[in-house]
């Protein structure tokens, strides 16, 4: 029994295991043709799943042991580069909501309109201002006073969160020119 360039040969049969993105186990059993037609059960183990086991009766098959199979590197590659995907835009997304974590989302929700409208207030001083009007009349501002504030504080989002996302594209693109598992574990959030 043996597996070469991903194909187990066993009892004389030749089977074609899956392309993997880590090294696993290759337990195989000789079970009954009427359970699976070429007469084995091959289980492919990769790292922290369970085991597997044919699901026919245990007495009619015989256990004919378990290979190494490793994954090619170019797979191990591409699966860390996927994790450590995962792991960056998971920073990012929790660096931005930390950005906005003191608003509630109603409000969150109106901040395009807000900006909007004060942009519009700088262009034309009778603009309609209707969510900033309400807004201010309640806090005793003056709506050319609060259109400031929306604006201050756009551009101070825009800044912040303008750095965070380049901070993320650049992990990427690092990731991008990774050429080893290594590389793709030195790159941190």
């Amino acid at each position: 029994m043996n597996i070469e360039n991903g194909i187990l040969s066993a009892l004389g049969k030749a089977v074609a295991l899956p392309v993997i993105q880590a090294d696993a186990l290759v337990r195989v059993w000789s079970v009954p043709v009427d359970y699976r037609e070429d007469g084995l059960f091959v289980a492919v183990i990769l790292p922290g799943q369970p085991d597997e086991v044919p699901a026919c009766a245990l007495g009619d098959t015989v256990y004919l042991g378990e290979l190494k199979y490793l994954a090619a590197d170019s797979h191990k590659l591409e699966a860390a580069k996927a994790a450590k995907l995962v792991e960056l835009n998971a920073g990012c997304e929790l660096a931005l909501a930390a950005l906005t974590s003191t608003y509630p989302p109603g409000e969150l929700q109106s901040w395009p309109q807000q900006v909007q409208e004060a942009a519009g207030l700088q262009l034309d001083p009778k603009a309609a201002t209707p969510l900033l009007s309400a807004i201010a009349e309640v806090r005793g501002l003056t709506v050319e006073d609060l259109a400031g504030r929306v604006q201050s504080k756009a551009v101070d989002y825009a800044a912040h969160s303008g750095a965070i996302i380049g901070k993320r594209q650049a992990a990427e693109d690092l990731l991008d020119k990774a050429e080893s598992p290594e590389e793709v574990a030195g790159i941190v959030w």
